[in-house]
């Protein structure tokens, strides 16, 4: 019996090096696409917490470009992230900043509640853990609402509902996004903000990959077969 060649790049190892160097292209782009954060992360503790906000708004369209880019290094087309990073930014970055921003005003306000507690006094233990527990969610929304943006083409209305649909319509999907988030917002309180441009990307494609049943899911029922 003739045996047939293991085709080049074919193994394991080549994949998961692929796999690798993708996610670091993606981390390097989101990166670079988020320069204002790091500004105001950096300025923070002398300008005020508050420049944070409004660095933060280009990190919607940033996310999109960075998922399109990972979902479609899953999706087999590996060694193009570079490519599909400018294009799913090009493709995105006007309806993303309109999906994003109520998200970001809501989590703002939370953030501004969460501030606040300390002058309530003995009321404040008790409201933490809801609004923590509401930030989280609303975070997963967003998050999720973006991730379909990067694969579809719905309305933005639309993608609101399906990213509240999410939660019912996939249970895992949305804890493990919620999970993902929680670990790596606790591991940057713990640690340091400035950990946050090595973890970014990682978290991005972590999501994606726990995420693709819901695209499967979202593709199966809400588009054209």
């Amino acid at each position: 019996m003739v045996q047939k060649k293991a085709e080049y790049g074919a193994g394991p190892l080549f994949r998961a090096a692929g796999a690798v160097a993708g996610v670091m292209t993606g981390s390097a782009l989101l990166v670079l696409a988020n320069v204002l954060l790091l500004v105001a992360l950096a300025a923070a503790p002398l300008a005020g917490v508050w420049l944070v906000l409004p660095a933060l708004v280009p990190a919607g369209p940033a996310l999109v470009a960075c998922m399109y880019a990972f979902n479609r290094m899953l999706a087999g087309h590996g060694g193009q992230v570079y490519q599909d990073f400018i294009r799913g930014y090009r493709m995105n970055v006007g309806q993303a900043l309109q999906v994003w921003l109520p998200y970001l005003l809501v989590l703002a306000v939370i953030a501004v509640n969460l501030a606040g507690l300390p002058l309530l006094g003995p009321a404040a233990p008790a409201l933490r853990p809801a609004l923590v527990v509401l930030a989280l969610i609303v975070a997963t929304a967003g998050l999720n609402a973006l991730l379909l943006l990067s694969r579809f083409s719905f309305r933005t209305r639309d993608l609101y509902r399906l990213s509240l649909y999410s939660f019912s319509a996939r249970k895992r999907v949305s804890l493990g996004n919620a999970g993902i988030l929680f670990v790596s917002a606790t591991l940057l309180l713990m640690t340091t903000t400035y950990l946050l441009p090595v973890l970014a990307g990682t978290v991005v494609f972590l999501v994606c990959l726990n995420s693709r049943p819901l695209l499967a899911l979202v593709e199966e029922k809400f588009t054209a077969a």
